[in-house]
């Protein structure tokens, strides 16, 4: 028992707590949920929420992450993290992104989802 409580005080809370909220966050902004409402308030939140709350999170947890040093990533691992910021950015503010993106399909937004989780995992390992 002793050895379960123990592996339970290793569980980094802080950046299991920012994933849940950076993934749900992207959800909403690519598409993936379709309405996040906080009934108490009467109030529904935006995709320009779900964008500062992915920056957000993403900035505290580069910063938090054993390899804070950008120098210490490899080239296409630097590649990903500055993807990441970009694609979530490029979304909400650049007409442009945004048109790549929502294709006919749901395709679009899937990868971009996608490719956003995959800077999050580089950038927090």
């Amino acid at each position: 028992m002793s050895d379960t409580l123990s592996d339970y005080t290793h569980l980094r809370t802080l950046p299991a707590l920012l994933s849940v909220v950076f993934v749900l966050a992207g959800l909403y902004q690519f598409g993936g949920i379709s309405e996040v409402m906080i009934t108490w308030l009467d109030y529904a939140l935006t995709a320009q929420h779900a964008t500062f709350i992915s920056l957000g999170a993403y900035a505290i947890a580069f910063a938090s992450s054993e390899t804070k040093q950008f120098e210490s990533y490899e080239d296409w691992e630097k590649v990903a993290i500055a993807a990441g910021p970009l694609v979530i950015i490029g979304y909400q503010y650049v007409p442009q992104i945004a048109s790549i993106i929502n294709t006919n399909s749901n395709l679009g937004p899937i990868l971009a989802f996608f490719a956003t989780v995959v800077a999050w995992g580089v950038a927090v390992r």
